[in-house]
C-alpha cells in the first residue's frame, strides 16, 4: 500500500472514530462539563437532556466532530433518541446566536430565536417563542419541544419558563424558575443571572394582567451609583458608563447609544453621579455597563444589566416628596421597583395586578421616572463577601418619558453595532473607546 493509500485509510479511520459517539473513555468529561444539570441516563443514552415537561425538553448543543465526541451532546446521538423516543413528532428550538447546524440532522424541524449567552432575549421575541411552541404542543398530544442554546440551561430556561407562564403551569416568575431548577439541575439553580430572571417576569406580568406591550421611549437624565463601590476608596480609579439597546433590524445584536465621559472619583463621594451630557433616549431593550480605570491597572467592568422601558413604573420622588428635579446632583429618594422573582408588591388592596408601566400611564402623569436596582439585581459580579460592593449597594436611573412614538437616533450600520460580551469574557467589545490615562489623575 502507497503513502498516499496508508494517509487515505488513517483518515477514514479518523472520521470513523470520531463518528462514534458516547465512548466510555469520554463520558467522564461529558458529566463534567455538564456540572449540575441532570443528564438523560436511560435506553443506553448518556446525554446532556432533561425532560422539564413530558413534552418539554432542555438539552446543550448537539455538537459534531470532536466536540460532540469528547463534551457535549453529539449531534447523532440526540437525533437517535428523538427519532427513537418521538418519531415524527419532535421539534428543535435553537436559542443560539453564535452558532448552527445542518437541520437535515432532524428532518428540517429546526426553528431559531437566537440571542446571546448570558444575556436576555429581546421581550418581543419571547411571545413570537412561547406561541410557537404551545401551537407545535396543541397541533398532536404526541409532539414534543426540545430546547437548547450552547449548555442548555441560562437561555434555554428563560423561555422554557417563560412558557411555562404562557401556557399557565405557573403564574408567577418565581414558580416557573424554581420548578425549572429543580427539572434541569441538582443544585436547583438553572436560571441565576439576575437580568435573565427579571425578563421572565417580565413576561409573567404581560401575562397576568393581559397586556399589550409596546415599545416605549425614554430619555436617560441621570445615574447615580450609591454608596460609592469599596474599591473607589484609593482615590485614583475612574468611572464610565455605556448604555446600549438591541438593534430593531436584528434582536441577536446591540449598538452603542450613550458612553459617558470618563469621571474621576474622590475618596471624599459619598456616591457617584453620572448625568448625561446630551439627550440620550432609549427603546425597549436596554443595557447599561459600568466600567472602572485604575490608574495602574487595567479597565474592567464592575457590572451590567437589562431593563424594558414599558416596565419602568416608578414615579421619581424627591427627599421633600415632590417630584420636582431640581439638578443632577440632588439626592433623590426613589421608591422601590419590584423584584425579579416576586410580583406581590405589584397588588392593589382590591387584589388588582397594578399595570401602570409606563406604557400604560397617562401622559399627564409625572413625567420623571426612575429604577433602581439592588446589588443582587446586578449581572457579572460575584461580590458575596461585599469586598467591591457594600451590601446596601444601588443603582439609581432617572428618566424623563417622551411623547414621542419613536426614538430619534437613527440605527447604526452594520459595522457600527457592537456584540454583547459576557462577564467572562473580554469586555472590550462593547467599548470601543480607548481609556486615557490622562483623565485618570490621583486625588490628593
Amino acid at each position: 500500500m502507497d503513502e498516499q493509500s496508508t494517509d487515505l485509510v488513517h483518515s477514514s479511520v479518523i472520521r470513523n472514530r470520531m463518528a462514534i459517539p458516547n465512548i466510555k473513555m469520554t463520558n467522564p468529561i461529558k458529566k463534567l462539563v455538564s456540572k449540575q444539570r441532570k443528564r438523560y441516563t436511560e435506553d443506553g443514552f448518556n446525554l446532556d437532556l432533561t425532560y422539564i415537561l413530558e413534552n418539554v425538553i432542555a438539552m446543550g448543543f448537539p455538537a459534531e466532530n470532536l466536540e460532540g465526541v469528547v463534551y457535549r451532546n453529539h449531534i447523532d446521538d440526540v437525533s437517535r433518541l428523538l427519532d427513537q423516543k418521538h418519531p415524527h413528532h419532535y421539534k428543535i428550538y435553537n436559542l443560539c446566536s453564535e452558532r448552527s447546524y445542518d437541520p437535515r440532522k432532524f428532518h428540517h424541524r429546526v426553528v431559531t430565536y437566537p440571542f446571546q449567552d448570558h444575556n436576555p432575549p429581546s421581550i418581543e421575541v419571547i411571545r413570537p417563542f412561547c406561541e410557537d411552541v404551545h401551537q407545535w404542543l396543541l397541533n398532536d398530544s404526541r409532539n414534543v419541544a426540545a430546547v437548547h442554546c450552547k449548555a442548555g440551561k441560562g437561555r434555554t430556561g428563560v423561555m422554557i419558563c417563560c412558557y411555562l407562564i404562557h401556557s399557565r403551569r405557573f403564574i408567577t416568575a418565581k414558580d416557573a424558575l424554581n420548578y425549572y431548577g429543580q427539572k434541569r439541575t441538582f443544585d436547583e439553580k438553572g436560571v441565576t443571572i439576575p437580568s435573565q430572571r427579571r425578563y421572565v417576569n417580565y413576561y409573567s406580568m404581560l401575562v397576568q394582567e393581559n397586556l399589550n406591550y409596546k415599545p416605549v421611549v425614554l430619555s436617560i437624565k441621570e445615574i447615580k451609583l450609591n454608596p460609592v463601590p469599596t474599591m473607589f476608596n484609593s482615590g485614583q480609579t475612574c468611572i464610565r458608563i455605556v448604555i446600549s439597546e438591541w438593534t430593531s433590524a436584528d434582536s441577536s445584536k446591540i449598538r452603542k447609544v450613550y458612553s459617558s465621559n470618563i469621571q474621576d472619583i474622590r475618596r471624599t463621594d459619598s456616591d457617584v453621579t453620572i448625568c448625561l451630557t446630551q439627550t440620550t433616549q432609549v427603546r425597549g431593550d436596554v443595557k447599561v455597563e459600568c466600567y472602572n480605570k485604575h490608574k495602574m491597572k487595567k479597565k474592567e467592568k464592575l457590572f451590567h444589566f437589562w431593563f424594558n422601558t414599558f416596565f419602568v413604573r416608578d414615579p421619581f420622588v424627591t427627599e421633600n416628596g415632590n417630584t420636582e428635579h431640581k439638578n443632577c446632583s440632588q439626592h433623590e429618594k426613589t421608591a422601590r421597583t419590584n423584584s425579579v422573582d416576586d410580583t406581590s408588591n405589584l397588588r392593589l388592596p382590591n387584589n388588582k395586578m397594578r399595570t401602570n408601566s409606563i406604557g400604560n400611564v397617562d401622559v399627564s402623569d409625572n413625567r420623571l421616572l426612575t429604577l433602581h436596582m439592588n446589588k443582587w439585581e446586578l449581572d457579572g459580579h460575584k461580590d458575596k463577601q461585599n469586598k467591591l460592593f457594600s451590601p446596601d449597594f444601588h443603582v439609581s436611573l432617572l428618566f424623563e418619558r417622551s411623547d414621542v412614538a419613536e426614538p430619534i437616533v437613527g440605527e447604526l450600520s452594520e459595522s457600527e453595532s457592537s456584540s454583547c460580551t459576557t462577564a467572562e469574557e473580554d469586555d472590550t467589545g462593547c467599548e470601543e473607546d480607548d481609556w486615557e490615562s490622562g483623565f485618570c489623575k490621583p486625588v490628593a
